[in-house]
């Protein structure tokens, strides 16, 4: 090779080095709109509860990368919210973040913790309770002194002696199904066949808790408030009680966000969330993804404490 050669070659060597140093350093060559894609639709087909469906949206997401729907959203934040908007119409649950690296993890402010859930625990006039939940706490069974636990039965033994109860989860997201299982089971008989079935990929589990709440009060009037934000677990609360007539719900429609699942990053640096299970009512033999828990009694958000407190007095003998 002449002298020339070998410094028109040398430029040339340069940059490929450095180009194999980068993805070295990355882990992988820079990405794409399609190749993000591609991994999101991957996650979707791998872990989506209905491996069927999961394949059919993955196939739909792949055919709408190739036909270029996506090329134009090189910022992985553009690209992100608009797979959610393509995806929330399939399960409401679905959701695509930019994944977030350790370093910025660490960096970042932490999220306020929900705590216990409760937002209010109180007795009005005319000796109706209200509890107030803006969350589902999570508890482990096997542990007596749970925080959220020994907090939710506090505002139970506080509330015991009302002749009506109102529990409020307006805006309230969801949570945990543990929390959800052992509210419920405050208001029902124990061992009662009310509570919905998970189906997943591994098999199924029920909503019942592991244990039941020791004091049940089984006829007291028990009036639940929902809307628009009210989701997941704070549903599967209100559907429950609704579909086994054991509580009047009153509001408006949830946010129909039945299927549970989880966070999954993808290689092409997105997080997915995609819903893993499904639940089955025992008396609808369905559940409220994508319609909604429907009031039994319609009321604006702003209205519904007022027209459920109502509700409640009327429900209460008087001598």
């Amino acid at each position: 090779m002449t002298s020339s050669r070998r410094r028109t070659a040398l430029p040339a060597l340069l940059l490929l080095l450095a180009a194999a140093c980068a993805i070295h350093a990355t882990g992988h060559a820079a990405e794409t709109p399609r190749t993000r894609v591609a991994g999101v639709a991957q996650a979707i087909e791998d872990h989506y509860f209905d491996a069927d469906r999961g394949r059919t949206i993955a196939d739909g997401l792949r055919a709408a990368a190739a036909d270029g729907a996506f090329d134009a959203l090189a910022a992985p934040q553009a690209l992100a919210h608009a797979l959610t908007t393509r995806l929330k119409p399939l399960d409401r649950h679905f959701h695509v973040r930019v994944a977030q690296s350790a370093e910025t993890r660490e960096r970042r402010a932490p999220r306020p913790d929900m705590g216990d859930g409760i937002e209010r625990v109180e007795i009005l006039p005319g000796n109706i309770g209200v509890l107030g939940l803006r969350g589902f706490a999570d508890f482990d069974f096997g542990r007596s002194d749970a925080p959220a636990r020994q907090a939710i039965d506090a505002a139970l033994q506080r509330l015991a002696q009302t002749d009506a109860m109102v529990v409020d989860l307006r805006g309230n997201r969801g949570g945990s199904p543990a929390m959800v299982g052992y509210l419920a089971s405050a208001f029902v008989a124990p061992g009662a066949d009310i509570f919905n079935t998970f189906h997943s990929r591994a098999g199924t589990q029920s909503e019942a808790p592991a244990q039941w709440h020791p004091a049940p009060r089984t006829q007291l009037p028990l009036y639940v408030v929902i809307d628009g934000d009210t989701g997941s677990a704070a549903e599967s609360f209100a559907y429950t009680l609704q579909q086994a007539g054991r509580a009047t719900i009153v509001g408006e429609t949830s946010g129909g966000a039945a299927n549970p699942g989880g966070p999954i990053t993808t290689r092409e640096g997105l997080d997915v969330f995609v819903p893993t299970g499904s639940p089955v009512n025992p008396f609808s033999h369905r559940n409220w993804e994508g319609v909604g828990v429907q009031p039994d009694v319609p009321a604006a958000p702003d209205k519904a404490l007022d027209v459920a407190l109502e509700r409640a007095r009327r429900a209460v003998p008087r001598d």
